[in-house]
């Protein structure tokens, strides 16, 4: 198997999210819309900060909680945690 490519790399973080917050709302993951900002979806704030705990351990990053203001979409979430992952490893994103 090839090296990831980023587009490859990004769907696992977004795929990763999406069953995550699924989890959460007590829903099947189809069911989550990754565009959808994570308030909207009806994520709470102890969830959100239950996730970036979560994120911390699964993906070997540094997450502020506020990170899911910054990033309020489990897309834009999920390549955030890919260019830290990125930088932290020293691979390209």
């Amino acid at each position: 198997m090839g090296p990831t490519v980023p587009a490859q790399r990004n769907d696992v973080a977004v795929d990763w999210l999406t069953a995550r917050v699924a989890e959460y709302l007590g829903c099947a993951p189809a069911a989550v819309d990754p565009a959808l900002p994570l308030a909207e979806l009806g994520l709470d704030s102890v969830s959100a900060v239950n996730l970036c705990g979560e994120i911390e351990f699964e993906w070997d990053v540094d997450v502020d909680p506020t990170v899911v203001f910054d990033y309020p979409t489990i897309r834009e979430l999920g390549a955030y945690i890919i260019a830290e992952a990125a930088d932290r490893t020293g691979y390209a994103a």
